[in-house]
């Protein structure tokens, strides 16, 4: 997902998420939200280390 801090002209801050735009009251709140947002897109998910086990156990034949 590509994530980033967008400012108009006319003082409004967004985080753009794709083509997605979330509007904000102020710029600190929009990097609050963002800074949270990478967080969580960069932490483990239950998911994705569910189908490296997976894929780790076929390779051993377990």
């Amino acid at each position: 997902m590509r994530t980033q801090l967008l400012h108009t002209r006319d003082g409004h801050c967004y985080v753009q998420l794709d083509q997605f735009r979330v509007p904000f009251h102020d710029e600190t709140q929009a990097r609050d939200y963002l800074e949270r947002l990478q967080q969580r897109l960069s932490a483990p998910h239950a998911l994705a280390e569910a189908r490296r086990r997976d894929a780790e156990q076929r390779r051993h034949g377990s």
